[in-house]
């Protein structure tokens, strides 16, 4: 046999022992792989931390709350399993597929949280049987869309006088860019909490404050205004002319329980100018330091245009409905004209 055809065996035998082994590599990788998923879907958080080497990487995607960059077992699950457990309790991780490329494992799942489904892929580095490295691509922003994040589990209080709920019910009356920085009053007129933006979140429905609380948010009617849009309600609230140094917005996206479009203090529709009761939705309400500012505007709330509320008074304001304005007087909306 000469040297040549000595080499060009070796290098045959090479290739097929090497793609032998491929496949039963793969296959430990894998199921190295599956143990951590296996374990995790069981909730055995012990079998799990043995499938995890001491100083494990796991990387979390910067659009969930839990985003960062976690070493060693006890920190994910401090940092990353009991945040997704608070955010979404029916939290399950459904494996499509493994695939495996060397010592990298990808995952492709199916996330089932708060009651959606998405796609996700995981990608999982293995090293002696163990987790070394775990980075996730979720599909965060879609997941957040039913999260329970923080307002919403105080929203979920009881009881809805504490000021938990409170202070969670009037601050989401603003986008929370805003009102998670403002101050809350209470339904007694308490200050529940002290903000650092100059805006401040109330209860504005007119009614007495139940002894229990509002049944829920809409019915609180609550509204964020700063400085100039608090001289505007407590002027409206007081029955006195709102005396502004500039026009100034208030949010309400929890909208209202209805009132006369025409009338100031008219708090039942059987009380209300004929075609004039209107319950609204999430909106947000521009008030004027001269209301002859806005006359031009009309006051038809059915056309899905801002519209005036209170025309020709002192309180006369722009009413400007946002998406879900009709949700509770679905008849006045522009699709039922």
């Amino acid at each position: 046999m000469t040297k040549l055809t000595r080499i060009i065996l070796l290098c045959m035998a090479g290739v097929f022992l090497s793609a032998c082994q491929k496949p039963a590599d793969d296959a430990a990788i894998i199921e190295a792989a599956k143990a951590g998923y296996t374990a995790f879907q069981q909730g055995d958080m012990a079998a799990w931390a043995e499938t995890q080497s001491s100083d494990v990487e796991w990387i979390a995607p910067k659009s969930l709350p839990y985003a960062g960059t976690y070493y060693g077992p006890d920190a994910v699950m401090e940092n990353v399993f009991t945040p997704i457990l608070e955010l979404w309790p029916d939290f399950e991780v459904e494996v499509v597929d493994y695939k495996a490329s060397g010592n990298t494992v990808f995952v492709s799942t199916k996330i089932h949280a708060g009651g959606n489904v998405s796609d996700s892929l995981h990608v999982a580095t293995i090293e002696n049987g163990k987790y070394v490295k775990f980075q996730i691509y979720d599909d965060g922003g879609y997941m957040m869309q039913t999260a329970l994040t923080l307002p919403k589990r105080a929203l979920a209080n009881t009881d809805h006088a504490s000021a938990e709920w409170q202070i969670a019910a009037y601050s989401s009356a603003a986008p929370a860019y805003i009102g998670d920085f403002a101050t809350v009053i209470g339904g007694k007129g308490e200050v529940l909490r002290e903000g650092t933006n100059g805006w401040t979140c109330l209860g504005l429905n007119p009614r007495p404050f139940p002894e229990s609380g509002w049944k829920d948010a809409h019915d609180a009617m609550p509204g964020c205004g700063d400085a100039e849009g608090m001289k505007w309600m407590q002027a409206a609230l007081a029955g006195t002319k709102p005396m502004l140094d500039r026009d100034t917005f208030i949010w309400m996206l929890h909208g209202d329980v209805g009132e006369d479009n025409t009338k100031m203090g008219v708090l039942q529709e059987a009380d209300s100018t004929p075609g004039q009761w209107i319950e609204s939705g999430p909106h947000l309400m521009l008030m004027p330091k001269d209301p002859a500012t806005i006359v031009k505007f009309g006051a038809d709330f059915t056309t899905g245009e801002p519209y005036v509320m209170m025309p020709g008074s002192d309180y006369a304001h722009l009413m400007i409905p946002l998406v879900g304005y009709y949700g509770w007087q679905e008849g006045s909306s522009p699709s039922n004209q």
